[in-house]
């Protein structure tokens, strides 16, 4: 009605250059604007109105448009084809679907994102895990496995039990030492 944008009006109402309040609907809170703070504000700033309370568009002469309606034989304005009337609520609903739709598939955008992520740091921390036991499996090698103790092997100089018995203990000592 004013010809002023609605993002415009809802950057006046917040920076309080307007009066405005809200208004509890079944759609949610709407900000009402004060039609008569609309021309006083641009009285303010010195922007003309007509005398409707309209205020006018900056003239572009690039852009021609034809505003006057056909009218039938009845006298009632011809509407296009395919076109219709849809009431105001159902289409504000229908906005606010397609606006939760759009989030939505922003928010799945970048579940796949964060999901790709996950799977590629799963990836790189698999193949660390490998490369650390084979790590661990090179240590653990066979030429670091203990030997068999030359005590243990059989021997031709020793005559007779007890110096087998000493000889196994003397080499007792001395690893228990080490």
């Amino acid at each position: 009605m004013t010809g002023i944008s609605a993002s415009t009006l809802k950057k006046l109402a917040r920076g309080k250059d307007i009066p405005s309040h809200l208004e509890k609907t079944d759609d949610g809170f709407l900000r009402i604007v004060s039609l008569d703070g609309i021309r006083r504000w641009s009285d303010q700033i010195g922007r003309d109105t007509d005398s409707r309370g309209r205020i006018p568009e900056p003239a572009n002469e690039d852009i021609q448009v034809d505003l006057t309606a056909k009218e039938d034989a009845s006298g009632e304005p011809e509407i296009p084809e395919g076109t219709m009337l849809v009431p105001l609520d159902a289409w504000n609903k229908m906005l606010n679907q397609l606006g939760n739709l759009h989030e939505a598939g922003q928010q799945l955008a970048e579940a796949r994102e964060r999901a790709a992520k996950a799977e590629t740091e799963a990836h790189f921390l698999k193949e660390r895990l490998r490369e650390l036991r084979e790590q661990l499996e090179d240590r653990e090698s066979p030429h670091d496995q203990p030997t068999v103790p030359d005590v243990m092997k059989p021997s031709s100089g020793l005559q007779s039990t007890g110096s087998l018995i000493r000889k196994v203990y003397s080499d007792w000592r001395q690893n228990r030492r080490r």
